[in-house]
């Protein structure tokens, strides 16, 4: 396996969707700086996952030689306080212009770039295109640089973590936005997220907290399921109609799950959840729903659901 650390542009938003407010902004790359979002600004967006793997972007890519070997990279950001780890690839293979990005991924990203247009936070060029071409455009550009990750491979610091400059230290290149390094250096900077006493333990220990830490940073309001039960008349499955209370008696009363039909990890941070925006389902149909990529409406489960007679 080679070793990389790739440079990318600051990101307020967990790479998920571009940032405001960076147009013109200094430290963030020329091309961000110039256009407001990069293609890096969705690589941790694992709503894009499709059949168990990810497109991550980087301006570096490999040499022709070394264009089928298996990468380990770290994407990192500079300022002037240093390096910082934000997140790593652990298995990750260049695609060049093999991969395009799923349609629905592209008019995805159309519209976090559309919403930048709206606010006059991207460059003019984009506010003068309909959402059809700024897809057009992004997926050209995409493919350039695109590698291919499965994502049990793809980890997200809890914060961005500097680097020390006894592991990592590039000294007056550090503008670069490629490096190479060693494996010694690749498995002490993913372990800067560890606490102290884990940074001993085996990689595919550390690597497995740090996926339990991005999960439990993402909530939800239990107020806001508690106000959605209270509001049910009926506690059946709403895919279903499995009833808890009928299958187990009182241990069963009132008894069923709150469905998300919006996913936590595509909203904003801020953004409201409206009581419409919840169903109550049982558990299976809960974990059915949530199976595919992108998840499933309670209509097409309930659709699938039906067998012929």
């Amino acid at each position: 396996m080679q070793y990389k650390l790739h440079r990318v542009a600051p990101n307020s938003e967990g790479w998920v969707r571009p940032s405001p407010r960076r147009l013109g902004a200094a430290g963030v790359g020329s091309y961000v700086r110039e256009h407001g979002f990069g293609h890096e600004d969705w690589n941790f967006k694992f709503g894009f996952a499709s059949n168990g793997q990810m497109l991550g972007y980087t301006v570096a890519r490999p040499s022709n030689k070394l264009a089928a070997e298996e990468f380990g990279v770290v994407l990192a950001t500079y300022d002037p306080l240093g390096w910082k780890a934000v997140g790593y690839y652990h298995g990750a293979r260049f695609q060049g212009q093999t991969s395009n990005p799923p349609d629905t991924t592209l008019q995805q990203m159309a519209v976090d770039v559309f919403e930048l247009a709206e606010k006059n936070q991207i460059a003019p060029q984009y506010r003068e295109k309909t959402l059809s071409q700024i897809e057009q455009v992004i997926g050209t550009e995409f493919i350039h640089h695109c590698w291919v990750i499965p994502t049990d491979r793809v980890f997200v610091f809890e914060r961005p973590t500097k680097i020390p400059k006894t592991t990592f230290n590039p000294g007056i290149q550090r503008m670069t936005v490629s490096f190479d390094i060693s494996e010694e250096q690749f498995k002490r900077i993913t372990m800067l997220d560890t606490t102290e006493t884990d940074r001993s333990d085996a990689l595919e220990q550390a690597e497995g907290q740090r996926t339990l830490k991005l999960h439990q940073s993402i909530e939800r309001k239990p107020s806001l399921v508690s106000a959605f039960k209270q509001s049910l008349t009926s506690f059946a499955c709403t895919v279903c109609t499995f009833d808890f209370e009928k299958e187990y008696g009182q241990i069963g009363n009132a008894f069923i799950e709150c469905h998300h039909t919006r996913p936590v990890a595509e909203m904003r941070p801020g953004q409201l959840t409206r009581l419409s925006d919840l169903v109550a389902v049982c558990s299976n149909c809960h974990r059915m729903l949530h199976k595919a990529t992108p998840i499933l409406t309670v209509a097409q489960l309930r659709k699938m659901r039906q067998r012929p007679s």
